[in-house]
């Protein structure tokens, strides 16, 4: 239209890739643009196809039902069970997908024959294959069972979703259109590229802008399913940037410059999807073992769940580091996935188990009884530090505790002192110990600490352990409680897990409660606006977002 506005970025100047230094380059180069014209000079176009991804195996499975239903492993692995050993439809009992632990993308004929029945059905000839498309499995993948998929493909989400669970029919849902998609017609998809030229008073100026887009020409299997991404850069550069009709010498107008700062980011951590996905590249592990691995790790506390993402524990990185300088060999990625090849070996009969467990098994014995009484706990679990105790004098050391690593007395037990490490100590520790700084305990009057413990941050007597009086520390969102109008949500930790949670602050008249962190009232409805991840929301606008934790307690009753 008129008034149709694209992004475009600054490509080139001089005909050099453009490259700005620092603030001062930025702004000069603002100045210079200023009061300049824009004009198209090139306008590339090429058609191109996308395929569908194929059916899933259980790697893929695990990782999209993380990115796009946020269920760990483990739940998905539950599900999948559930809904493979079978459910009531109709008082008959019916597996409703096929096995759950496969690392083959192949579908049987009679699988292909009926997709391209119901694809047809649905949503028209044009985008049925001719021919079924066949999918390549990776080496070493085990072809006795099919990729995972609905037994009966007639059976559409919409038609069975009564006879199962909410969860067991999201994650139902997920695998027919992944199967559906895998035997659709490709997208076909016209790619835009755009030089903008720049001019000033009948002058060429040196800079270039480049604008990308991409139109849908033909849907093909986006209409049904396309793949998520586990960060959002992958998903930003394959996003679908709409360009209006342009051509070469059609003058343009300024609409803004804006100058971005781009940091350099160390890379994301780890989700459960992305960690699926490392597992599976390195070779480490098999469809059954994904799932269990990612478990453990959490169970005993070696890894946290921070929102998606998975953070090791202090407890984690001393373990870790005590195995990568003593054990270098046993965590070698490339000895996992070395002793998985010759595993396979065996069970296809061209090794022996004897020798291979036996190469194996001698030096390790042996260096296990070496390490048990040359390691000392105390080596491990203690580091030395340049600090000095401001109480008696000696030297701190770093010690591990239950709740983490923290600054001790080398002294102890004749000296009890003990601090968090600065390191620990972030801008918010900085505040409170701000705000509290003239707080007195009401108890016997010494000055009230911020310290941190397992549930967060609290206030404690600084004469403990003569005095043991200690105090919440309420953080407020701000955020009205829509639902009693006097309350406002503060945040709350869960007394099983310590998992951090908003709630209203008139508890227990009030029980409004999120786990998502309340940023403000929305506008609309006055409902509480929320943050998850990237995503910004209001829970009353948008219920079919909301966590329901009852939904699993009865999920869990009927399994």
């Amino acid at each position: 239209g008129e008034n149709a506005s694209f992004e475009a970025h600054l490509q080139k100047i001089d005909g050099k890739k453009a490259e700005i230094n620092n603030e001062a380059e930025a702004k000069d180069i603002l100045k210079n643009l200023e009061g300049s014209d824009y004009t198209v000079t090139l306008v590339e176009q090429k058609r191109i196809k996308r395929n569908p991804a194929a059916p899933f195996i259980t790697s893929t499975l695990q990782q999209e039902a993380a990115r796009k239903l946020n269920f760990s492993v483990k739940k998905t692995m539950m599900l999948a069970q559930q809904l493979y050993e079978g459910v009531e439809i109709d008082g008959e009992h019916v597996g409703v997908i096929t096995y759950m632990r496969t690392d083959s993308v192949n579908l049987s004929k009679v699988a292909t024959q009926q997709a391209k029945e119901v694809i047809t059905e649905h949503f028209g000839p044009e985008y049925a294959l001719p021919e079924p498309r066949l999918y390549k499995s990776k080496k070493g993948a085990q072809e006795a069972h099919e990729a995972i998929r609905p037994t009966d493909l007639a059976r559409a989400p919409q038609f069975i979703k009564d006879f199962l669970t909410r969860d067991q029919a999201r994650l139902y849902e997920l695998i027919w259109k992944r199967t559906i998609a895998s035997q659709m017609k490709e997208a076909e998809i016209d790619q835009l590229g755009v030089d903008i030229e720049t001019a000033k008073g009948g002058e060429k100026l040196p800079y270039v802008f480049r604008a990308t887009g991409q139109t849908v020409v033909f849907p093909g299997f986006i209409k049904v399913y396309t793949e998520d991404y586990d960060t959002e850069e992958e998903a930003r550069e394959d996003e679908e940037h709409m360009l209006p009709q342009l051509a070469e010498k059609d003058p343009l107008d300024l609409r803004q410059l804006t100058p971005n700062q781009h940091f350099t980011k160390p890379p994301a951590r780890y989700t459960e999807a992305s960690l699926v996905k490392k597992l599976e590249s390195e070779g480490i592990g098999r469809p059954s073992t994904y799932a269990p691995t990612i478990s453990t790790v959490l169970a005993r506390g070696y890894v946290e769940k921070d929102a998606r993402n998975l953070k090791p524990t202090d407890t984690g990185e001393v373990v870790n580091d005590l195995l990568v300088k003593h054990f270098p060999r046993i965590v070698d990625y490339t000895f996992t996935a070395k002793m998985e090849d010759q595993l396979d070996e065996i069970a296809d009969g061209t090794k022996q188990w004897v020798p291979i467990i036996k190469d194996f098994y001698g030096p390790f014995h042996k260096e296990i009884e070496e390490k048990g009484k040359t390691l000392k706990k105390e080596d491990i679990v203690n580091e030395a530090t340049d600090e000095i105790c401001e109480k008696c004098g000696k030297p701190m050391v770093i010690k591990l505790g239950r709740f983490g690593k923290f600054l001790s007395c080398s002294n102890y037990p004749e000296c009890k002192n003990a601090r968090p490490l600065d390191g620990q100590k972030s801008e918010e520790l900085k505040e409170l110990q701000k705000k509290f700084a003239d707080k007195k305990c009401e108890k016997c009057g010494a000055q009230m600490e911020v310290k941190s413990g397992r549930f967060g941050n609290f206030l404690g007597c600084g004469n403990y352990p003569e005095c043991k009086n200690i105090q919440a520390i309420v953080t407020s969102s701000g955020v009205k409680c829509p639902n009693c109008e006097t309350g406002e949500l503060i945040e709350r930790r869960a007394r099983k897990t310590g998992r951090t949670f908003w709630g209203c602050n008139k508890f227990p008249k009030c029980k409004t409660a999120t786990w998502d962190k309340p940023i403000k009232n929305c506008e609309k409805c006055g409902g509480i606006f929320v943050e998850r991840g990237e995503e910004q929301f209001c829970l009353a606008c948008n219920p079919e977002k909301v966590k329901k934790p009852r939904a699993k307690k009865k999920a869990a009753k009927e399994e």
